[in-house]
């Protein structure tokens, strides 16, 4: 299993962000992103600060812990710079953060050895040492430099993440520090705006999924498109790359579509232009374009298209990067980045590429994700399409045949879909955990009169994590005031259809759709 080994050159650079040109659109305000990230996705957060990179060993601990928060806590806990008092906890949290890596291994396919084990331990080091400095620059030590203890319960793990919450203060200071004080918005898997396709990461044992994303812009851009079409190319394109992705990110945006790409020059900028300019000219008919950065969002470029991000947030698109703000993009860091262009994508399209241009490498991620491939072929005397020329040449992508349309690469136009999840409360803010649930629910408009099937069916899709059967109950009965207590069985009763149907799975947090049916 492999690891991004945290190092201290590729650290955040800073606590306090870079700073940017305003932007023509506040984040923080309703309808632009979720201003108030729960506990897991906060955790999640201080995480991606700790391993720096994306680890599968990270991955694979919290596939096997009951949630982001607990090994945080137990990350904490099994320091050596944690509290005197506190010490006697250490080889504790440092068992079960073990017991959670192998558990979740399992989970995710693997048999760990001695090898792996040993791999885990000197990655633990690192992350100590990394979340020690992020502690740092929270702040969140007493006048003696010492760090306060994190409440952990160990001596009762129930497998209840939200047993012990995060402690009020510290959620407010890691929000403050992760976003930037609200200009930047984050979400993690618990998110009705997360985005399922980028799940498809973790298929490979080797791969991990971004603990979360951070974003600036339209946040629902995200879930506009089931089918996003992604178009990439090298950054030296001459006039005929730059037509083919400008005019294909026009066509796709102007079908309904939503256009990704990587935001450099060249090929990204010219498909990001092209959707920029069909909302322009389709309003509200036409998809966004989002943009995925290699470091942080403090360090977006190249500055020289400022002005095309600054568009894209002005007509609804999204900024996104996986990295914690301050993070330097390095070379390596481009490489994942395109891993995360392909994953959001249905369809893949190099529209011009030199033998070794980086878009080579978007193209192998997309091929390892069974995604559609095409290229657009060019004149075999000039070196700029040799990159296309040899992915069709060996059969990894299909010949892209005209720049014109999109009707044969892509599913149907269509409107872009709201989400309808217009601003996302603190889920801090209440203890009634059933209650947030029917809340959420209620405003992404899924609520609905229909059969028990398609009521559950529409919890689901909507909450998009497990749930209980008593959650679910409590989720299609809220606001319905026939719903009689008796029911409950008809719930459970529909759920083992479901199930046994193939729809639904049933794990040890709950039940969720099966894969296909979300």
């Amino acid at each position: 299993m492999s690891s991004a080994h945290p190092s201290s050159n590729t650290s955040a650079e800073s606590s306090t962000p870079t700073t940017m040109p305003p932007s023509s659109l506040s984040v923080g305000e309703p309808g632009h992103g979720p201003a108030h990230p729960s506990d897991d996705t906060l955790a999640r957060a201080a995480l991606t600060y700790c391993v720096d990179s994306a680890d599968a060993l990270m991955f694979a601990t919290l596939k096997g812990a009951p949630g982001a928060w607990s090994v945080l806590s137990a990350l904490h806990s099994s320091a050596s710079w944690t509290p005197e008092h506190m010490q006697w906890l250490q080889p504790t949290a440092a068992s079960r953060l073990e017991e959670w890596f192998v558990i979740g291994a399992a989970r995710w396919g693997l048999r760990v050895d001695s090898r792996a084990v040993a791999t885990f331990r000197k990655s633990l080091d690192g992350w100590h040492t990394r979340l020690h400095d992020l502690f740092t620059r929270l702040e969140v030590a007493d006048h003696d430099g010492r760090f306060e203890p994190m409440p952990w319960r160990y001596e009762h793990d129930d497998g209840q993440d939200d047993c012990c919450p995060m402690p009020q203060a510290l959620a407010e200071v890691i929000w403050s520090h992760a976003t930037a004080d609200g200009r930047y918005w984050l979400i993690g898997p618990d998110s009705p705006l997360w985005p399922e396709h980028i799940d498809d990461l973790s298929v490979r044992k080797d791969w991990a999924a971004p603990l979360c994303l951070w974003g600036l812009g339209h946040a629902p851009a995200l879930k506009a498109c089931d089918r996003p079409l992604a178009i990439v190319g090298s950054r030296g394109v001459n006039e005929y790359g730059r037509t083919v992705a400008y005019n294909l990110g026009r066509h796709a945006a102007g079908d309904g579509h939503t256009v990704v790409s990587g935001g450099a020059m060249g090929a990204d900028a010219a498909a990001h232009w092209g959707a920029i300019r069909a909302k322009e000219q389709y309003g509200d008919s036409a998809g966004p374009t989002i943009a995925v950065f290699a470091g942080g969002l403090t360090h977006i470029g190249p500055r020289s298209n400022q002005m095309l991000f600054d568009a894209i947030v002005a007509n609804e698109g999204a900024l996104i990067s996986e990295s914690f703000p301050g993070t330097v993009p390095q070379p390596h860091r481009f490489l994942l980045r395109n891993r995360i262009i392909a994953a959001l994508a249905s369809t893949v399209v190099v529209a011009q590429a030199r033998r070794r241009s980086g878009a080579l490498n978007t193209a192998t991620w997309a091929t390892e994700l069974n995604r559609d491939i095409y290229a657009a072929p060019g004149d075999i005397t000039m070196p700029g399409n040799g990159g296309c020329n040899r992915l069709i040449a060996d059969g990894k992508a299909m010949l892209l045949y005209t720049c014109d349309t999109v009707s044969d690469i892509c599913h149907d136009a269509h409107p872009p879909v709201a989400s309808g999840v217009t601003h996302i409360t603190d889920a801090r803010s209440t203890d009634d955990s059933s209650q947030t649930e029917s809340s959420s629910i209620e405003a992404a408009g899924t609520a609905s009169p229909e059969d028990l099937r398609t009521r559950l069916i529409n919890v689901m899709r909507a909450r998009r994590r497990p749930m209980t059967a008593e959650n679910l109950f409590a989720a299609i009965s809220h606001g319905d005031s026939s719903a009689a207590p008796q029911q409950s069985q008809d719930v459970l009763a529909e759920l083992g259809l479901m199930e046994l149907e193939g729809i639904v799975v049933c794990g040890s947090e709950g039940f969720k759709l099966a894969t296909g049916n979300g």
